[in-house]
């Protein structure tokens, strides 16, 4: 299904096929392209294989322009050449803002991509020609503030993808210099465009990537600047900063889930299920005792000033429960309360004496989720959440008998009995779907 939303154009113009022909009645193709937001009144827009070929054309077209003035390259002037440069990359955007003035919005964009990619060669050559190479973070910056505007006026979810990974590598970049004031701007917009605008999972979740890491590099620079306290080195703060803002996210999420539109719904349930992955990960981290070590050991002398965040977000997140389901609003401060217990206890029990109960727990707590996502998946009947507890419980065991263990034989045969439960899983899932079906009929 998720596959079939890429090509809703194609699904339109199918249903439509399906009514003509007598197979479904009008009302039942409306209700199947309500599911993707699309309906049978909308206009026809160019297929999916269309666009990517146009953009393939224009990017060659763009190429071979750019390639016909590098043969000429040494034959002409400093002045020449930037003219040259400036005057293609005018070419290209002039063609695009045109389209877009005519309505041709599809190819505008395409005409706009290249016109960006041009923008930015033109930025770096010219740069070259003068010898501006003192600061090279600076050609990105300039770059992706070209791009903005364009993808601001055309709301261009691919420009808006261009002009934030362009940020993210002025970000990067510029971070062993100085810190990139500016990031907010590119993040900003990116969010607007995915909540206000046009939907797209993929730029919602790299722009929340983006501002966590901006805020950890605030939290680092903020540290060094007033607290004269080197801890470049130390991933401890930024762990537990991380943590803090997932949870500031995870209860935003939340309160979304109830929304009136569906896409806001459909964002709330892409960032808490990317959460809920971000977590297991950790938790299968942190199931090792000597994780629990390390940890403590560098959270006693450089993760205090976190817990006052962690404080804030307990606040805010008693706050924002107001807008929750009594279930949501106490599962999320359930989880709230044992991460704090999990930040503050190294503070206050020698971390020597706190791994093994500490990975215990966890290990239990994995346990439990597995043992609940294979109940889920069975009372939903949902494959992936049912199919997702069986690899966990799996993956726990496996981690538990090598640290444990670990000798190549018992290695051996305990792949070969996770091989059969998965196996039995997948035979036991068709059984019971089987089961359904026929008492259905």
């Amino acid at each position: 299904m998720r596959v079939m939303r890429l090509f809703k154009g194609e699904l339109v113009r199918e249903v439509r096929g399906w009514v003509d022909a007598g197979l479904i009645e009008p009302a039942q193709g409306e209700a199947i392209l309500a599911r993707y937001d699309r309906s049978l009144s909308d206009v026809e827009k160019p297929a999916l294989g269309y666009r990517v070929l146009s953009a393939l054309a224009v990017l060659c077209g763009g190429a071979a322009l750019l390639l016909l003035l590098s043969h000429n390259w040494d034959e002409l002037s400093r002045a020449g050449r930037m003219l040259g440069l400036i005057g293609f990359t005018a070419l290209l955007n002039g063609m695009g803002l045109l389209r877009w003035m005519r309505g041709q919005r599809d190819n505008a964009v395409l005409w706009l991509f290249a016109g960006g990619i041009a923008y930015g060669a033109s930025i770096m050559l010219i740069a070259q020609i003068y010898h501006l190479g003192e600061h090279y973070p600076d050609g990105l910056l300039w770059w992706a503030l070209g791009v903005l505007p364009m993808a601001w006026l055309t709301a261009s979810r691919l420009l808006h993808l261009l002009q934030l990974s362009l940020a993210a590598l002025w970000m990067f970049t510029e971070f062993p210099f100085s810190f990139p004031w500016l990031m907010p701007l590119f993040i900003g917009a990116a969010l607007y465009q995915v909540l206000y605008r046009k939907r797209l999972g993929v730029l919602l979740v790299s722009a929340l990537v983006l501002a966590v890491i901006w805020l950890n590099g605030l939290y680092q620079w903020w540290m060094l600047r007033w607290q004269d306290w080197r801890m470049y080195d130390e991933w401890v703060e930024h762990l537990g900063l991380t943590i803090v803002l997932c949870l500031l996210l995870a209860a935003l999420a939340l309160t979304q889930r109830d929304h009136p539109l569906r896409g806001r719904r459909a964002d709330a349930a892409l960032v808490l299920g990317w959460l809920g992955r971000l977590g297991l990960m950790l938790l299968l981290v942190f199931s090792y005792p000597a994780a629990w070590r390390e940890f403590g050991e560098d959270w006693l002398f450089h993760g205090a000033p976190v817990c006052w965040l962690l404080m804030a977000v307990v606040v805010i997140s008693a706050v924002l429960t107001r807008w929750m389901s009594a279930r949501t609003r106490l599962g999320l401060l359930g989880v709230v309360l044992l991460v704090a217990a999990a930040l503050l206890l190294p503070l206050s029990v020698p971390p020597a004496r706190l791994a093994v109960p500490m990975a215990l727990l966890i290990n239990l707590v994995l346990l439990a989720i597995g043992i609940a996502l294979i109940f889920s998946g069975l009372n939903r009947r949902l494959a992936k959440r049912f199919y997702g507890g069986i690899v966990l419980l799996l993956a726990v065991v496996l981690m538990r008998y090598l640290d444990l263990i670990g000798d190549y034989l018992s290695s051996a045969l305990l792949f070969a009995v996770a091989g059969g439960v998965l196996f039995a899983a997948a035979r036991f899932w068709r059984s019971a779907m089987a089961r359904e079906v026929a008492n259905e009929h």
